[in-house]
């Protein structure tokens, strides 16, 4: 690949991680709300995190749709940029009207429904496009880049939550409707400075997957929803108490992104190490040390020590994400990539339901024993990534 290849490439990854930063600070705004909006449709707090895993089952539906719809889009020589343009628009309107129609409960939860289902076309979709942009070995370092605007929005909504706090709900879903609307053209942009595609080439389509193929395919699957559980559980449950063990609550804004900026690391680092070692090493150790550092977590004794802890977890899980996503895309390449990256995305959304569910049955409240669930599930994955030889 020349050195012009490689600048578009990175341009194009540059600006899907808009795109990703947009549509990750729109759920903030989203999640941050939502009490609110229920309160004026007078619904009852507890239902909130059933609604937020409702939420992720429907996004783990659609992601996986949405993955495959991309495929025969692109079997069949068409653009998909413009189409996925016009669901991210369909998307921001939905997410706009959300405010004005909290009063009305029913048909509040279904256009929400409406508006996390087409959102569902800024997640699988533009790791299809980069997958097709540019050649399989610069998959992880593409794919940290675009991650890279999730890790700014999950490292800003502490803030987000001080800064927003009592602020009308209308103004921040205008703005981040907006941002989500006009940052989806990044997606046209991207594929039309892609290479035009052979007819002969996508013509010539390979036959699709064996038996075995697709039961390996699916024990990675189950490798990820361990790992993305684990993750979810550390972020959402247990980062905020370990802090507050050791650290003044004041101070939970300014620690809590340490596990984000960590992953932000870990995105950049990623792709030396893939390209040093391959994907399968990398995700061995990846897995193993941050099983370790998830331990430490638990069992740190002074805050330097938790940060550092902290840091290290958030690093090694960029660096498993990362390469699970170059994965996903090398074992779909040449015409399965969105069936495959959208199955993974659908994944990590099957783990954030399965958080979400866990908090709203009360299991959350279970002391030690989930203070190390995050770092049992990891050894438990490393274990079983060890015994693998190739993926």
């Amino acid at each position: 690949m020349d050195t012009s290849d490689s600048l578009r490439n990175t341009r194009a990854a540059w600006l899907l991680a808009v795109v990703e930063l947009f549509f990750s600070l729109s759920w903030v705004v989203y999640v941050i709300f939502l009490p609110e909006l229920l309160a004026r449709g007078g619904v009852d707090k507890r239902y909130l995190p059933w609604i937020l895993a409702a939420d992720q089952l429907v996004f783990a539906l659609a992601d996986w749709s949405m993955g495959v719809a991309v495929d025969r889009a692109r079997s069949a020589l068409r653009r998909i940029g413009p189409v996925l343009v016009l669901l991210a628009a369909v998307s921001a309107v939905a997410m706009l009207l959300l405010p004005w129609l909290a009063v009305m409960p029913m048909l509040f939860l279904a256009v929400t429904s409406l508006w996390v289902a087409t959102s569902s076309a800024l997640r699988a979709p533009p790791y299809v496009l980069l997958s097709r942009y540019a050649g399989r070995s610069a998959m992880p370092r593409l794919a940290g880049i675009q991650l890279l605007g999730l890790a700014v929005a999950s490292a800003l909504a502490p803030y987000l939550a001080i800064i927003l706090k009592g602020v009308d709900p209308s103004l921040p879903f205008f703005f981040s409707a907006a941002a989500v609307g006009v940052s989806a053209l990044a997606l046209v942009v991207v594929e039309r400075g892609q290479p035009a595609a052979e007819p002969s080439a996508v013509a010539a389509e390979p036959p699709g997957p064996n038996k075995a193929a697709r039961g390996a395919w699916a024990f990675l699957l189950g490798i990820a929803l361990l790992l993305a559980f684990g993750q979810q559980v550390h972020t959402a449950i247990n980062a905020a108490s370990q802090f507050k063990r050791l650290a003044d609550p004041a101070l939970l804004s300014w620690l809590m992104p340490v596990f984000w900026i960590g992953f932000s690391f870990g995105l950049l680092v990623v792709d030396r190490l893939v390209r040093l070692r391959g994907p399968l090493p990398v995700l061995q150790l990846a897995c193993v040390a941050g099983a370790l550092a998830l331990a430490g977590t638990a069992l740190a004794g002074s805050l330097p020590l938790l940060v550092a802890s902290q840091f290290a977890a958030g690093t090694f899980w960029g660096c498993i994400l990362c390469a699970s996503i170059g994965v996903a895309a090398e074992r779909g390449y040449p015409l399965q990539t969105g069936r495959n990256t959208g199955a993974l995305m659908a994944t990590l959304a099957v783990a954030a339901m399965s958080r979400l569910s866990l908090m709203a049955s009360g299991g959350a409240a279970g002391g030690s024993l989930v203070e190390w669930l995050p770092a049992v599930t990891w050894a438990a994955a490393a274990l079983v990534l060890l015994r693998l030889r190739s993926v």
